[in-house]
């Protein structure tokens, strides 16, 4: 899956319903990339219940709806997490920012790589759902992660939302992300689940890269506002995301 080595990878982290850990998946994985080395961004793009900067302990006086109002560039409204590793915050319970077209979604998206010329990694935490509009910014992605969890709902949202994207392109870029399994064998398992379904419907299989484990530390990290990396980077659930974005580096090449 080549791209430009001068444009960022774009990864979208979706799902078709909430409560499945999207938002905490692209915050350790942002905190993953920047512990490579990678300078990363990223974007929270659910608009309607933005929660990235609490997830990553941070304020932000300003957020996107400065931005796509024209009253803010996106230099104005980005917070450092540390020396790799920014938030574009998101700006939660704007319902007018939160019915975003494509075409708006995809023009915020150039003028952040127009404004932020030195990133590596572009992260989106899009809207959990299948309308539209919570669709719109993963159509900007280059990798699309849908996040399921092992629960009827969630499997049958993330077929959703799979399902969607394969009358769009071809699956190539398409990948089910299973969370909070008891390991990668389980993990493995549900995604089976999914493309034999996705097979069956579709013609066509999705892809899998990594699970991500069920870890108590995350949980407990996420209610103080703290971070998995740097001081817990040896940590089993710190692995699980590194691994996760060294495959996705991979990919990206």
């Amino acid at each position: 899956m080549l791209r430009d080595p001068k444009k960022p990878a774009i990864i979208g982290i979706a799902s078709g319903k909430g409560g499945v850990g999207k938002s905490t998946i692209a915050v350790n994985l942002g905190l993953a990339f920047s512990h490579l080395g990678k300078k990363t961004v990223l974007l929270d793009a659910d608009l309607g219940l933005a929660n990235a900067q609490i997830l990553m302990g941070l304020d932000a006086p300003f957020d996107i709806g400065d931005v796509l109002s024209g009253n803010k560039v996106t230099k104005d409204v980005i917070v450092n997490k540390d020396e790799n590793f920014a938030l574009i915050p998101g700006a939660s319970g704007n319902v007018s920012l939160a019915n975003i077209s494509s075409i708006a979604a995809s023009s915020l998206i150039d003028s952040v790589k127009s404004d932020l010329e030195d990133i590596e990694v572009l992260i989106i935490d899009c809207a959990a759902g299948l309308a539209e509009s919570n669709l719109a910014f993963l159509e900007c992605c280059n990798i699309k992660m849908i996040v399921v969890q092992d629960e009827p709902a969630s499997i049958a949202d993330c077929y959703g939302v799979i399902k969607i994207e394969s009358k769009k392109q071809t699956m190539g870029n398409v990948f089910v992300l299973p969370n909070k399994v008891n390991s990668q064998t389980e993990g493995r398992k549900l995604f089976d689940k999914l493309n034999q379904v996705c097979m069956k419907f579709l013609e066509e299989p999705v892809n899998y890269v990594e699970s991500i484990l069920d870890y108590q530390l995350v949980s407990v990290l996420n209610r103080k506002r703290e971070s998995l990396f740097p001081k817990h980077a040896i940590t089993p659930a710190a692995k699980n995301f590194t691994a996760l974005a060294n495959k996705i580096s991979e990919l990206s090449s």
